[in-house]
């Protein structure tokens, strides 16, 4: 099972855990795994049009729930982006006094920076992995310093590289990488920096 949250209110014990919808996943795969063990959900997860949209499209939406101690639902909270927008769903199942009820919602991402600088002891990529980066700001810093650096022939050993990048969030989770801000990669000694530039009307560029 997903690590589980556990805490104390009025009510008695509230359990939360979180996990992503995989390729292969049903209602009842995906509600076992996050430790639910509730009939009406799993009902209400195979039947109703707008829970079933969790288990369309693309995989790996990030599912948040919360249960009591009987391992009965008490919300279940799903985001996903629909493409490359500053917009998010939310898919929201929460237990109220009619029972269990259904929402769907969007909202907007909001964009934190985030820092993060690794050391090569390999290739570039074994870096960014090493470093926690998501592969598109790994992409991006190759090719921001793509004329300055030959990333095949010219690494070193001890290279090392910081980013500044924005983390594009959904209720305080990190959905997708956005633009890298503004870079340094020390190469063989030499210093390389880049930073984004965007006037008004314009794309932007470093």
């Amino acid at each position: 099972l997903p690590p589980t949250d556990l805490f104390l209110t009025n009510g008695g014990l509230s359990l939360y855990r979180s996990d992503t919808v995989r390729r292969d996943d049903t209602p009842q795969t995906l509600l076992q795994r996050l430790g639910v063990r509730d009939p009406v959900a799993l009902a209400l997860m195979r039947n109703d049009p707008t829970a079933r949209q969790l288990f369309e499209g693309r995989t790996g939406k990030l599912v948040t729930v919360e249960t009591n101690e009987r391992q009965e639902l008490l919300r279940l909270s799903a985001r996903w982006l629909p493409d490359d927008s500053r917009v998010f769903h939310r898919l929201v199942v929460e237990a109220g006094p009619q029972g269990l009820q259904v929402r769907r919602e969007t909202g907007e991402l909001t964009a934190q920076n985030r820092l993060a600088s690794g050391v090569i002891t390999s290739s570039l990529f074994a870096a960014t992995d090493a470093a926690n980066l998501p592969d598109s700001v790994a992409v991006q810093l190759a090719e921001m310093f793509a004329n300055d650096i030959d990333f095949r022939r010219d690494l070193r050993q001890g290279d090392r590289f910081s980013v500044v990048y924005e983390s594009l969030e959904a209720d305080g989770e990190s959905l997708r990488a956005g633009r890298v801000l503004s870079a340094e990669f020390v190469n063989n000694g030499r210093e390389h920096e880049a930073v984004w530039f965007e006037e008004p009307g314009q794309k932007g560029a470093y």
